[in-house]
Formats: C-alpha cells, structure tokens, sequence
C-alpha cells in the first residue's frame, strides 16, 4: 500500500474476504446490476415528440437539441414520487434568494387585484441580446403551479432563463398567494381564465410592439392551455408551453387519491390551499354558497374544490367544475402554436389520460413525452440542482420561438400550400 491506497492484490484480497464473510455482498451488487441495467434499458431515453405537423417536429428538433437527446433522469431518484420531491427540495434549498423582481399591480374590475412581478421590466440590452429597443424586445409570461408563486424556485429559474437569453420576463401570481391578501370575494381557478386574459391585455398595452409568449407549470399550464383554446388566434400570444399539466381532471385527482399519493402530496398541496383561505376568509364569510368552515377542514385538493371552488365560480357540482377544467376536451380548438411537456410517470397525469390520439390531429399542438421525470421534476442525471430538462427545453423553446419563428410559419404556410395542391389533385 503506497500513499494510503491498496495495490491491486490487496483490494483482489479485501474482496474475496467481503465476498465470503458477507453473505449479503452478492445479493447487493447484483441488485445494483439490475438497477443500471433497467436505467440504461428503460429510464435513459430520447423524449418522444408527436404532433400532428412534420414540419413543426423538423422546426422543433433543428432548434431544441435536448429533443434529439437521450435525457438522464437523476439516477439516484428516477422513480417518480422520490423525483418529484427530492427535485423540488434541492432546487429551492440550491437555488437561494428569488430575482428582483419589479412589482406591478393589476386592478380588476371586481375590485381585486392581480400582483405581476417583472424581471428585466425596463431593462437595458445586455448578454448581446439582439432586441435593442425595449419596446420590442420579447416577454415571457411565467403562469406557476397550485400554490406556487414567483418565489418558487421552478418559476424563477424560468423567469431567470429567460433574462439570461436577454428577454423579458413577467411572474403572473394568482390572486391571494405569495403573501398578498384578497381585495374581493374572488381567487382563482383551473378553468377560469379571466384573469389571463386581464394580464396579457395589460402586457400588450404596455409593449404592443413586443412579442409575447407564455408558459404555465402545472395549474398554470391548465389555465394557459384552456386559454389558448378558448381564445383561438385572438389569445395575443405568438407561442406558449405547458409543463406537467393534468390533462384530465378527473383521472389526476382519482391518481392523487391513492393512499401514498395522498399522503406525500395531496394532504400537502390541500394545506396551502387551505392556509391562503384562512388568511383571507374575511372575504368569503358572506358568500351564500360557501361553507367557510368546512372549506377549511378539507384533507384533499378534491375536497377542497368540492367545498369551495367548484361554488366560488358558480359551478353547480364538482363534476361540471372538472369537466370544464381538463384540458383534453380542447384540444381540437387550439389555433395557437403549444409545446406540452409531460412525463409518463407523471402521477399528476396518469398516461392514459393523455389525449395522443387528439394531438396528433392538430397541427399547432407538439407533446413531448419523457419516460420519467416526475411531476415538474426532469432533474439532471446526477445532480438535480443543475439546470433540469425542462429549463433546457424551455429555454431552446423560447428562442426558436422568438428567433426562428417566422421560419416556422413559412413552413407551415408551405404545408397548407402542399395540401391544397394535392386536395386540387
């Protein structure tokens, strides 16, 4: 032994004494075996794209390299309950203080009010950024998750994605979180999209010369996409994306209603739903169809729809709140170029409610599937502070949209163009 390491018949020797004094040696290294092998077999994988256009999976795979790419969930947390939570911990014990923001506030015509946080507002050129003019350099609207908010560290790694590539972005917060009281007996909804519409008005007032796209995080990836398909070519967006969305209400709640699910995620979401009602039920004591009280015993994000927003937003049984919220029943009215990220381990969005049938009927829809990640997990192979796949995507996303977009609209001008032909043919 030279310098404190074992020569290589010392450690031939320290083996075979392992090997024979531990009986559970063998029994280790062959589970580690099969681990590697079913992570290298069936976890390590290139994403699956469908879409119902060619040229859009040509345009997206020429200008967003992690398509093409094997993605390497974090090796050491793939399954997708240990990914989801240990991802989501590491980034917001990794990630530190949140930008600083430049805070706007939106006042509504019920008398609410909706706290926008800006990064990069009014913003000199910088990192090359090839939109000189601040009038027209190119937002981003980052919509978050259930209880998220623009501290959440999901949220302001794409809000910082964003300012790296030299754009601007915009944190829209749901009404009554991050800390901000409600000034009306109103919150927010997955199937409500009043107030995006509000925000994307407001942000178009201030830059009409500026192009604008979205991206929403699980319930603001629900919001978003209802949006986009109510609204059709007259959203104001010239792009958007979805991540980790459940596509059938439905079928995401019955999977969070399994016991285990239940426990890790549900009981913890249905706590800061509760907690933002505690903080501002003085807003609600007089509604006449809320149970304040019983709201607040709610164990379940189903429970808690069921007791208090399916009836805040006039829906007459939970039922028709989730049928009018999934959606995958709107996929055919989307006019609006979309990229949607999902894992099929998404247990949010179990993977056979995802509507691949539908997509690949409609030009301006593009899935991309990854075999895991979770649920807003897709951690970095070894290291899930690290940027994740989906900031890869996101960011390569936002620049072919920004930078090349023109050229997929002329492919997809060119395609139309074809069909006639053959049509006339």
């Amino acid at each position: 032994m030279a310098d404190g390491f074992l020569s290589d018949s010392q450690l031939r020797s320290w083996l075979s004494i392992q090997w024979e004094n531990w009986p559970s040696f063998p029994l280790v290294v062959g589970v580690a075996l099969t681990v590697a092998t079913y992570y290298v077999k069936c976890v390590a994988k290139k994403p699956l794209l469908i879409t119902g256009s060619s040229r859009c999976a040509d345009f997206l795979q020429r200008r967003c390299p992690v398509l093409v790419q094997e993605y390497y969930p974090t090796v050491w947390c793939f399954t997708s309950r240990a990914h989801t939570l240990i991802c989501g911990i590491i980034r917001d014990l990794a990630d530190g203080k949140p930008p600083s923001y430049q805070q706007d506030i939106l006042h509504t015509p019920d008398g609410g009010e909706i706290h926008l946080d800006w990064l990069e507002h009014h913003g000199d050129s910088h990192h090359g950024n090839h939109h000189q003019d601040n009038k027209t350099r190119p937002t981003v609207l980052i919509m978050p998750g259930l209880t998220g908010n623009s501290t959440s560290a999901y949220v302001a790694r794409l809000a910082r994605g964003a300012h790296k590539q030299g754009y601007r972005g915009v944190v829209f917060n749901n009404r009554g979180t991050n800390g901000v009281e409600l000034k009306s007996a109103r919150s927010y909804c997955a199937s409500n999209t009043d107030d995006l519409h509000l925000v994307v008005s407001h942000i178009k007032t201030l830059y009409p010369d500026a192009p604008l796209m979205a991206v929403g995080v699980s319930l603001g990836g629900i919001i978003l996409f209802n949006y986009v398909a109510k609204f059709g070519k007259d959203c104001g967006l010239v792009a958007a994306m979805v991540v980790s969305v459940s596509w059938n209400v439905f079928e995401g709640t019955r999977s969070l209603e399994e016991t285990v699910n239940k426990l890790v995620f549900n009981r913890y979401l249905a706590k800061g739903l509760t907690s933002n009602l505690r903080r501002n039920r003085v807003v609600f004591d007089q509604h006449a169809s809320i149970d304040v009280d019983h709201a607040l015993e709610a164990s379940t994000i189903g429970e808690f729809d069921e007791r208090f927003t399916a009836k805040a937003f006039g829906y007459e049984s939970l039922q028709h709140y989730y049928t009018d919220a999934s959606p995958h029943r709107k996929v055919p009215n989307v006019q609006t170029p979309i990229l949607c990220l999902n894992a099929a381990d998404d247990i949010f969005s179990p993977l056979d409610s995802i509507p691949f049938e539908e997509v690949e009927k409609n030009p301006n829809i593009a899935l991309v599937m990854t075999s895991h990640g979770g649920h807003i997990g897709f951690g970095d192979w070894l290291f899930p502070s690290r940027e994740s796949f989906m900031d890869k995507l996101y960011q390569q996303y936002v620049e072919a949209v920004f930078k090349y977009g023109q050229e997929l609209e002329k492919e997809e001008i060119e395609e139309r163009v074809d069909e006639m032909k053959q049509v006339q043919e």
